[in-house]
């Protein structure tokens, strides 16, 4: 029995180790980054970003719920979809953009994986029409625009939302332990979803990490994207904006660019890969698209720091305000 007390201790033991240390860690992680990589990043950095936030939110998050046609009073005719980067809130492009117009903007929530087929469901549908909207701004993530464009269905119609799940007790209790897991597994350095890269000038305001940029793998999906994909992306690409132009709607192809794309030119290694699949829908005749890579690589170029945070995989207030005055300009050369 002594033996196998003993042995019984030497599993336990550590274990109880590595919880109390996730706890600590865990209690004190922010960002999506570290939360998936269970990095250490202060409260206090957020906090710091928080105080230039603006004070009021002019964007009107929507998720649609009937077959009527959209209807919302006292919001311009600008709706947006997109997926995380469009989800912000008050640091949110979209609060910006609309801060700069002088009108509320309407925010679509995506009832798919896939924003660009609520886009086209939202159309079939006659749920939008230049009736209730006149520009619509559709944004993606750059390290999933070709998979989503090639993945369109454009015969979708629009779906009603499933009820969500409010049974979130047993829920809670499975991340907690799964988060446990993956942060013993992190600690051997085993299946790291986050990369780590030693950048040659400081990019961030962050005592330990301004000269470190810590990305999500899924970064480097271009490496696998092929001509054919890329091709069938444009041919899609066109259809989609045919799509609006048939309803009397302007769309704006916005492409959130990949934090690993911003920073690639200021990292410490040159043989390290560049990302150019998108680069080609930027030249595509009649389809407005703004890819943000090289206004926010200027941004960083001239020293300006916090353009992405570094505990997110997301742009700070400082990129949603850029890009912003991008898309403001767009809309005024459009004659709106």
């Amino acid at each position: 029995m002594k033996k196998f007390i003993i042995k019984s201790l030497f599993y336990i033991v550590p274990f109880f180790c590595f919880y109390g240390v996730y706890r600590i860690v865990d209690k004190n992680t922010t960002g999506d980054i570290g939360r998936l990589g269970k990095i250490f990043f202060e409260e206090e950095y957020v906090q710091y970003l928080e105080k230039n936030y603006l004070t009021d939110n002019l964007t009107i998050d929507t998720l649609i719920t009937s077959y009527e046609k959209l209807q919302i009073d006292d919001a311009s005719d600008v709706c947006t979809i997109g997926d995380s980067f469009s989800s912000l809130g008050m640091f949110g492009y979209q609060n910006y953009l609309a801060h700069l117009l002088g009108f509320k903007i309407i925010n679509i929530l995506k009832i798919d994986d896939n924003q660009l087929n609520t886009a086209i469901a939202l159309i079939n549908s006659k749920i939008i029409d230049n009736s209730n909207c006149r520009i619509f701004i559709l944004s993606n993530v750059d390290r999933l625009t070709i998979n989503r464009l090639t993945d369109i269905d454009f015969e979708m119609l629009y779906k009603k939302p499933l009820k969500i799940d409010d049974n979130q007790d047993s829920k809670n209790t499975k991340i907690s332990l799964n988060d446990l897991f993956s942060f013993i597994r992190l600690k051997f350095g085993y299946d790291n979803p986050i990369l780590k890269h030693s950048l040659k000038q400081e990019c961030f305001t962050h005592d330990r990490f301004s000269k470190t940029l810590f990305n999500y793998k899924g970064d480097m999906n271009f490496l696998k994207t092929s001509k054919i994909d890329i091709a069938k992306a444009k041919e899609n690409l066109i259809l989609l904006n045919k799509k609006f132009s048939e309803k009397g709607i302007k769309l704006i192809f916005l492409i959130a660019a990949d934090k690993y794309d911003v920073y690639r030119p200021f990292m410490v290694g040159n043989s390290l890969p560049i990302d150019t699949t998108t680069d080609e829908l930027s030249n595509i005749p009649d389809v407005f698209v703004i890819n943000t890579k090289p206004m926010l690589q200027e941004m960083v170029q001239k020293g300006e720091k916090d353009v992405y945070m570094i505990n997110d995989t997301h742009w700070s207030y400082k990129a949603s305000e850029a890009v912003a005055r991008e898309l403001a300009h767009a809309i005024d050369s459009l004659g709106f």
